[in-house]
């Protein structure tokens, strides 16, 4: 009882914290002592521990339930329009994500909902380190338990002050930088923004403090641990053109014993037809045997919990809305279910299917082709029936499911049509595209089969990733040879094929890049990887023939068309900032990025 009091403290102080529309970085002057009141024992910093936690998994949320009406969850701002994706069934605010050069408007409630929902997540950090070092709080246990206590609840505090940086530079370069709590007392219009470079040693000393402090194995992986502000820190350092550093804070984490790659057939899904790559995301969490899954978001569905839910929007944000295509919704009409009355038919369609999809964001043509790299499209467990819908189920009236044909053809498939091309069209709505089924979730009650949200545990960061980054910096070190042996630990473990050094070394970061998409299609934040590659060393993110823009011409049938702003300096590539936060900052006049009036 104690334990949901606080809880439920703790969730005031999320919705009364952080900044209203107009003022980002502003917090009401307070009346109530909430914090006063919360902030005196482990047990209450513990419970802002889980608020931080809840804003940091609003990546995976509707972005309209930040404000705005945004049917894709904020992730997709960074996992779509990109080298490997593109918006199929659009909207105007995140019509930039298909054609690229429609992102020069600086009011779009999107960007406005990112940099609130940073600056939200950064003020409530800001407050638990400043409060961690006031007297009189209870810390419980001896006197080293206690300073334990207070150190951990410094470092994940710190962490995601971090990770919240992490989205901001990558989103829109320099930034506010704010490192103390913000009250009624020192309110301030006359931000400046930062150079990325000095928020960035700020970063450095804030995933530090979170990986010395921290285990590197919690005893379950929807805490923050070690491991991931490890991983983070190895990314960080990359972005800062330090790869020794980046290979030496990542080793421990790769080299390790407490976490590997699921390699054989474990969980909950492994009666069912399927491989261990497709395992990790049906079972992602320790208790179920994952020791691939650094940090997952629990969730359970509504009938099976008392305390609530947390739905995410991952499913029906990267699955296609196959339901509305002409031809498929012929499928499934024999469906018993169905044909008794006892369900809907875009619910056993969706039953049958691994859940609704809305198609807000679908592969690139060009990300299928990597898969096919030396020849290995049909071998390649990550581009299988298992991980891609090529294939749609139909229930017959015997119950039995079989594959749903079109006049004996398959009727999900790659083929561009010239209305994806038409620079007129206002979406494209290709609802027959392949997609991914790494976040196919099938609801328990019949009546839920067409929902958007989705209640499964869901993976937020894998050791595959940190092998890959690992294998960069070895790769930017010179040594190619050692760099192989991490990505055909992930190459192999899917079944394809393994590379040599002259291979590595032929096709250099652009090789890593491949393999990034291949195997993290949809989980990484692919802006964020390109941003970071295209700026190393100086490098402008706008040029034209950098690693974002002429991977977009390369991989991109859609977005990447010269006609849609890849071939031309102008068209920008970081987020604007939001002209609310401009127009609010009386006390400076601030600056936008480039692109932008």
């Amino acid at each position: 009882m104690k334990k949901l009091k606080y809880t439920l403290i703790a969730l005031f102080v999320l919705c009364t914290t952080g900044c209203n529309e107009t003022s980002f970085l502003e917090e009401d002057p307070r009346a109530s002592l909430y914090p006063e009141n919360l902030l005196v024992d482990y047990s209450g910093f513990q419970s802002m521990v889980i608020t931080l936690n809840g804003m940091m998994r609003n990546e995976y949320r509707r972005a309209d339930a930040l404000g705005g009406g945004l049917p894709l969850v904020l992730h997709s701002a960074w996992g779509c329009g990109v080298d490997n994706s593109w918006s199929n069934n659009s909207h105007s605010d995140f019509k930039y994500m298909y054609y690229p050069s429609q992102i020069n408007q600086t009011d779009l409630q999107i960007f406005q909902n990112i940099f609130q929902w940073c600056y939200r997540l950064i003020n409530t950090a800001n407050m638990v380190i400043s409060r961690a070092e006031g007297s009189g709080i209870d810390w419980k246990g001896t006197e080293s338990e206690a300073a334990a206590h207070k150190n951990k609840i410094i470092a994940q505090a710190r962490f995601f002050r971090a990770w919240a940086y992490r989205h901001l530079t990558y989103s829109y370069g320099a930034v506010p930088l704010s490192t103390e709590e913000i009250t009624g007392m020192n309110y301030r219009n006359d931000w400046e923004r930062n150079s990325v470079e000095s928020i960035r040693e700020v970063m450095e000393q804030d995933f530090i403090f979170a990986m010395n402090n921290l285990p590197l194995r919690e005893e379950n992986n929807s805490k923050i641990s070690g491991a991931v502000a490890r991983h983070y820190l190895g990314e960080l350092y990359l972005a800062m053109d330090q790869p020794g550093k980046a290979a030496e804070v990542l080793k421990p984490l790769v080299e390790g014993t407490e976490y590997s790659l699921m390699t054989t057939r474990f969980g909950k899904n492994a009666s069912n037809p399927g491989c261990p790559f497709i395992d990790v995301f049906r079972t992602p969490m320790y208790a179920d045997g994952n020791t691939e899954v650094l940090y997952a978001f629990v969730n359970t569905e509504p009938e099976n919990s008392a305390f609530g839910t947390a739905e995410v929007y991952m499913k029906s944000t990267y699955k296609n809305y196959y339901s509305n295509d002409g031809v498929i919704n012929k499928s499934n009409m024999k469906d018993p279910d169905y044909t008794s009355g006892t369900a809907t038919w875009p619910q056993v369609f969706w039953i049958n299917n691994g859940g609704k999809g809305a198609g807000r964001c679908v592969p690139s043509r060009g990300a299928f082709r990597l898969y096919n790299y030396k020849d290995q499209g049909t071998k390649d467990d990550r581009v299988s029936d298992y991980a891609v819908v090529w294939t749609i189920n139909e229930k017959g009236a015997d119950g039995k499911v079989t594959e749903y044909l079109n006049n004996g053809k398959m009727v999900v498939d790659t083929i561009v049509s010239a209305a994806m091309l038409d620079d007129n069209k206002t979406t494209i709505k290709k609802y027959n595209w392949p997609t991914t089924r790494k976040w196919d979730y099938v609801a328990p009650l019949m009546a839920n089969g067409d929902k958007d949200g989705c209640y499964q545990d869901i993976v937020y960061l894998r050791l595959a990733d940190t092998y890959l980054l690992y294998a960069e910096a070895l790769l930017k070190n010179n040594q190619a040879g050692e760099a192989i042996k991490w990505i055909n630990k992930v190459r192999n473990r899917s079944n394809a094929v393994s590379i040599t050094e002259a291979e590595l070394t032929a096709g250099g970061l652009d090789f890593i890049l491949d393999e990034r998409s291949r195997e993290l299609l949809s989980e990484e934040e692919r802006r964020h990887t390109l941003i970071r590659v295209s700026q190393e060393k100086g490098g402008d993110e706008r040029d034209v023939n950098n690693y974002f823009k002429r991977r977009m011409r390369q991989l991109n049938e859609i977005a990447g068309r010269d006609a849609r702003g890849m071939n031309t300096y102008e068209t920008p590539v970081l987020f604007p900032i939001p002209q609310e936060f401009i127009d609010s900052n009386t006390g400076r006049q601030l600056e936008n990025n480039p692109g932008y009036l």
